[in-house]
């Protein structure tokens, strides 16, 4: 529901107070003074700087607003009542209540009276932490995001306000532009014609990169050029990852064929067996922005912070879409989940219950991509049926990966070492058990050993620089063993079934 419509039925309804959270104050004000005069109600504004000021007055703007004098004081303007009026209040989040009791004594004596004279009290500002004697009388709503229709109209006035067409790809103009608040879709599509001459979707796109590193909640993860050809071994996870891509190019077609909203995937295996890595590669194979959140940094000591940031995010992720959104070793973010909340006050909880909701009732296409190292003492409502499209499991890999996960790094440096056939399985031979980061590792302490030398690599370098590594499989053991002993129950292999073969002295579990 539109914004207007849903103030309209709040107006209505006789609510004391709403509480929009957004930047976008002139736009949100614009959605409160049209329903009010949609109502035929008084339009009153507060802020720090003006005091109160009537703006409309019985459904007509006024030309000249009337200002009222003395009343920067919040205390002096919540003394000064009207009757069928609206009232916008801003910077409000930014005086003190918790250290003032006369702040919150007297908005909620003006939110106590607000509806029995058909009134009500908007509160506007980026955040609200209302306070415990408010909270009860005022109800809390985020402003969404431009739509598509908004951004396709921002780009069109913006084109025409410069004298220019309107020309280009509409569909990939609006993309470039989604996840950007009003202001800043305005913004880039002014610096786009200043630049290109016209709407330019590429340098829409990095002024959007730019505001996602502003706001401070997720982080840009550049793809890896070389696509899937920069992981060795995986081929079952390779496979469903080109079928998800197919969908991703066509999302409209998939959508109209009936396909529901993609859901995502979570990868689980020992450290350094890959799953970073493919974070890296699946946003350039899906053709959409990977968007990396850093759970932990959303958890604050202000009450309710750490909430709104979990919200924000997702929102924000939302407004991207079609994006990708890696959550990073998931398992330390939730694994605490399931307590009873003694060491965070519950924090946590609420905060998985969250994202667990936002997964189930997401739209957008956003891929959730997510890793783990240890699941096994995740709450099992993470990782069942319907969360996720489909759970791989990682396991060390078998002779054939460990050659191509070889083949790929000694590729990529060209350092004397050819990556033969013969070559390969030596070199695959000799890193039993070994994980993919591990024989990244033995090639590069190889290459240190040959620079120091004044020379190229060499297959005894890096046998030599096997030789002095202690896998994680030995010094970890016992983890790896329980992680595979959940994989049976709980995931699909990420790999073909070949390697379900005995190897020197290790027998890989079968898939």
């Amino acid at each position: 529901m539109e914004m207007m419509k849903m103030l309209c039925n709040y107006f209505d309804a006789g609510y004391p107070g709403v509480a929009i959270r957004t930047h976008e104050e002139i736009r949100a004000t614009a959605d409160v003074v049209a329903a009010a005069k949609e109502k035929k109600r008084s339009v009153i504004t507060w802020s720090a700087s003006e005091g109160l000021r009537l703006v409309i007055t019985d459904g007509e703007v006024l030309a000249n607003p009337k200002g009222f004098p003395d009343t920067n004081d919040p205390l002096m303007a919540f003394q000064n009542r009207t009757a069928n009026a609206i009232y916008i209040l801003r910077d409000i989040a930014n005086f003190p209540f918790e250290r003032d009791p006369l702040l919150p004594r007297y908005l909620r004596d003006m939110l106590q009276w607000a509806p029995t004279v058909a009134s009500c009290v908007v509160i506007l500002g980026p955040e609200f932490r209302p306070h415990v004697t408010v909270e009860k009388l005022v109800v809390v709503t985020d402003y969404a995001l431009p739509t598509e229709d908004d951004l396709k109209k921002i780009a069109q006035e913006i084109t025409s306000s410069a004298g220019k067409e309107f020309n280009g790809d509409a569909s990939e103009i609006v993309r470039a532009l989604s996840g950007l608040s009003t202001t800043e879709a305005e913004n880039a599509c002014a610096l786009s014609l200043v630049e290109e001459g016209k709407l330019d979707p590429t340098v829409i796109y990095r002024e959007k990169i730019a505001g996602v590193k502003k706001s401070g909640l997720l982080e840009i993860v550049e793809s890896d050029p070389r696509g899937l050809a920069a992981i060795g071994g995986l081929d079952l996870f390779k496979a469903f990852i080109l079928e998800r891509a197919e969908i991703f190019k066509r999302w409209k077609e998939a959508i109209a064929y009936g396909l529901s909203s993609i859901k995502g995937v979570l990868l689980v295996g020992p450290p350094g067996t890959g799953k970073s890595l493919s974070a890296k590669v699946i946003g350039g194979l899906l053709g959409i922005p990977m968007l990396r959140w850093d759970v932990a940094s959303s958890f604050a000591s202000l009450v309710g912070e750490t909430e709104r940031r979990t919200r924000d995010t997702l929102a924000l992720a939302d407004a991207m879409a079609p994006a990708g959104l890696w959550l990073d070793e998931i398992d330390k973010a939730f694994a605490g989940s399931q307590s009873s909340g003694s060491n965070d006050s519950g924090v946590g909880k609420r905060m998985f219950g969250t994202v667990l909701t936002w997964m189930a009732e997401k739209k957008t296409p956003v891929f959730l991509f997510a890793t783990a190292n240890d699941v096994r003492f995740l709450p099992s409502a993470l990782y069942r049926k319907g969360r996720f499209d489909e759970v791989f499991a990682l396991d060390l890999p078998n002779k054939p990966e460990r050659k191509a996960i070889f083949s790929v790094h000694l590729a990529r440096r060209n350092r004397g070492v050819i990556a033969t056939d013969a070559n390969l399985g030596v070199l695959a031979d000799a890193t039993n058990n070994f994980v993919g980061a591990e024989i990244e590792a033995v090639v590069e302490g190889a290459m240190f050993r040959s620079f120091s030398q004044h020379r190229d690599v060499t297959v005894k370098d890096i046998l030599d620089a096997v030789a002095r590594t202690v896998p994680l499989s030995t010094t970890a053991s016992a983890e790896i063993d329980a992680m595979r002993d959940w994989a049976k129950k709980n995931a699909t292999p990420a790999s073909s079934p070949e390697s379900s073969k005995q190897e020197k002295g290790r027998v890989v579990r079968a898939r």
